[in-house]
Order: structure tokens, then C-alpha cells, then sequence
């Protein structure tokens, strides 16, 4: 009896040894999502810009001559008429009074002429001298004439160039290091003295591409001075900083160009205090001042294929698919949807890597998301 029962304790041992393990059950992948909501966005670009001055002079020598003062600080603002470099003008003022005594010698000679003449047209009308008197008398009269109209123009001349060896700052603006010191003989053919930048407006020209010309309807600006308010320009320093003016556009190019797909914009910033340089790169934020109702979701969860840009989307059964998305006008953190999502859909923000087309996965809302429009203001 005993014999019995330790066979079937070994049979049954023996079955349940023999019996094979079942597979563990597959946990889905957690990934956190985020739901497509409407907001108010405004519509906004970033893009790099250069400072340029509004007007900017080459101070150059008109007239051959030792240079007898410097009356300026390099690198000083200067007034408009103010003085900056006077050329010796003693040989100038000497070619004036010569042309001035040879006005006069003209003038006592055409008086002269006009006198014989007069006399000889009155004693023809009478028969009393021959027609060829006076012919020479109008004759000499016309060369008078001819002279002291010569006189005159040398007298303009010779007053040019005195006033040449004064050389006055032409506009309000900043000048910079000049070329030449006190005592150098200077003239046309010599560099330029100085240059001088007008600073205050200052012009920031920037390129922005087909895409943010449409969103931002600048085309207008072509066409329409009116619509140049409807914009706010700003640009930031590259340590951070948001200049504390704002900017109006005051220049669209007439075409894009082909060969970059871009179009040249202006915009014209007070410059008061002088904190924005001529040649400085900054980055010009560029936004439409109406608020648009549009569909947002996070710009992280955006992928690109050769299809386009698309977003992974989880359904109602927590099946992953793909969604091709059309984007429009970035705001903050987020985009706009132009076409592909509905609002309510949950798209992928995290866990992007673990997920496959099809797939069931664990989502997670990400209930700490906003789609605040994260704004740039002025002197922050």
C-alpha cells in the first residue's frame, strides 16, 4: 500500500514537472500626452537683423590744402553745421579778390563798350558815321559782356572753394576716428577725412522667408502704409536684453529673392540714448498686434518625415496612429494647427521612442500644460 502511493506521488511530480511555463503578459508603454485645445495666439517670428545707420557721410577734401584744425573728439556726437576741419584758405581767399578785381576791370571796359556804342548807334540813325563804326562798336559791346559774365562765373568758382576749406557735420550723428592729423596736406585725391553716422532714428534691416511673409500678411506693407501699424517690432540684445523701444516697419522689398526665398524688411527704431550701434546684430521679434482663435498643441510632440510634419495621436482604445499635420503660427512653447487635428485629440509629448503605429499604450495627460502665449515685452 505504501508502494502504491509513492508512485502516484512520483507521477505526479513527474506531470507537473513536464508542464510548460505560459508567456508573461505585455504591459503597455506609459507615454504622456497632451490635449489639443484653442487659444489666442498672436502671430510672431524671431529673426536675426543688423542695425544700420539712417544716414552715414564720408567726409572728403574738395580742394588741395594743409590741414590748419581738427575741431572735434573722435568718436563724439556732433551738430549738424558744427565745424570739423578747416583746410588753410589764405590762397582761396586770395583767387576770390583777384576774380573780384577782374569783375571790376571787366565791368569799366563794358561800361566803356556800352558808351562807344550808344554814341555810334545814334550818329548812324543821323547819317553822321559809317555802318562799319558801328558794327565794331556792338562788336566790342558783346565781348564786354562776354568778359564780365566770365568775371562772374570765375568769382562763383573761386567762392566754391574757399567755402571748400571749411568742412561742416551735414546732419546731427556720431563721428568717428579721423584719417589725417593737423598739417597734412590733403585734396581730392586723398582718403576720406572722417565718416560720420546719423544714429537717432536707427534703421534694423532683416530677411524673413515665404512662410512667416504670408502668416504675418506683410505683403500689405508693400502696398499699404496704414497697414505698417498693425505691427510691433522689438529686437533683443544678445545678452538677453529687449530693447525698451518699439520699432515701426518703414520698408518691404518689391520682390522675394529667388535665391533665398526671402524678402528684405526695415524697420525703424528711437534711438535716444544711443544704445543701438550701427553694424550690431540683433534679433528682431516681429509680431502682429491682433490676437488670432486657433488650434494649439506643443511644438515638441511635432515630427518630420518625407511626408511632412506629423504627430503620433492616441485613440479612444489607446492605439497610437499618425496624424499629418499642416503648422501655422508659433506661440510660446506651442503651434498652431492649421489642418490634420481636432480639438480634444491627446497627442504624444514624451515617451516617443517606446511607441510603435498600432500600438496600445498607457497615455497620461499632462494636466500642467498651458497654452499661455509666452510673450516678449519691452525693457525686460
Amino acid at each position: 500500500m505504501n508502494r502504491f502511493i509513492l508512485i502516484l506521488i512520483l507521477l505526479c511530480m513527474f506531470f507537473t514537472g513536464c508542464e510548460k511555463k505560459g508567456k508573461p503578459v505585455a504591459v503597455p508603454p506609459s507615454v504622456t500626452v497632451v490635449k489639443v485645445a484653442k487659444g489666442d495666439v498672436i502671430s510672431s517670428t524671431e529673426i536675426i537683423g543688423q542695425a544700420k545707420a539712417y544716414d552715414e557721410v564720408d567726409l572728403v577734401a574738395r580742394v588741395q590744402g594743409f590741414l590748419t584744425k581738427i575741431n572735434f573728439t573722435e568718436g563724439t556726437v556732433v551738430t549738424k553745421g558744427q565745424l570739423l576741419f578747416q583746410i588753410e584758405k589764405d590762397q582761396y581767399q586770395a583767387l576770390v579778390e583777384s576774380a573780384q578785381a577782374v569783375l571790376m576791370k571787366a565791368q569799366a571796359v563794358l561800361d566803356n563798350a556800352e558808351t562807344t556804342y550808344n554814341r555810334q548807334k545814334k550818329l548812324f540813325e543821323e547819317n553822321a558815321t559809317a555802318k562799319k563804326n558801328l558794327d565794331d562798336a556792338t562788336a566790342a559791346q558783346a565781348e564786354a559782356k562776354a568778359n564780365v559774365m566770365q568775371a562772374q562765373a570765375d568769382i562763383t568758382t573761386a567762392t566754391l572753394n574757399l567755402g571748400y576749406t571749411t568742412i561742416n557735420a551735414p546732419f546731427d550723428g556720431r563721428i568717428g576716428f579721423y584719417t589725417y592729423s593737423e598739417g597734412n596736406l590733403v585734396g581730392p585725391g586723398s582718403k576720406r577725412l572722417a565718416n560720420v553716422v546719423k544714429i537717432d532714428p536707427m534703421r534694423v534691416q532683416f530677411n524673413i522667408n515665404e512662410i512667416d511673409l504670408v502668416n504675418l500678411h506683410l505683403e500689405k506693407v508693400k502696398e499699404q502704409t496704414a497697414a505698417r501699424e498693425n505691427y510691433v517690432v522689438l529686437i533683443q540684445f544678445q545678452d538677453g536684453r529687449v530693447y525698451n523701444q518699439e520699432g515701426k516697419i518703414s520698408f518691404a522689398d518689391n520682390k522675394v529673392n529667388s535665391s533665398t526665398g526671402t524678402i528684405l524688411i526695415e524697420a525703424l527704431f528711437p534711438n535716444p540714448d544711443q544704445v543701438v550701434v550701427p553694424g550690431m546684430y540683433v534679433k528682431v521679434v516681429l509680431k502682429d498686434k491682433e490676437q488670432k482663435s486657433a488650434l494649439l498643441i506643443p511644438q515638441s510632440s511635432i515630427q518630420e518625415s518625407q511626408l511632412g510634419k506629423f504627430v503620433l495621436v492616441v485613440g479612444a482604445d489607446n492605439k497610437v496612429s499618425q496624424c499629418v499635420v499642416k503648422t501655422g503660427i508659433k506661440s510660446g512653447p506651442s503651434i498652431q494647427v492649421v489642418e490634420g487635428l481636432k480639438e480634444g485629440e491627446m497627442v504624444i509629448v514624451e515617451g516617443l521612442q517606446k511607441v510603435r503605429l498600432g500600438a496600445v499604450v498607457k497615455p497620461t495627460i499632462d494636466e500642467t500644460y498651458t497654452f499661455n502665449k509666452i510673450d516678449i515685452e519691452v525693457g525686460k
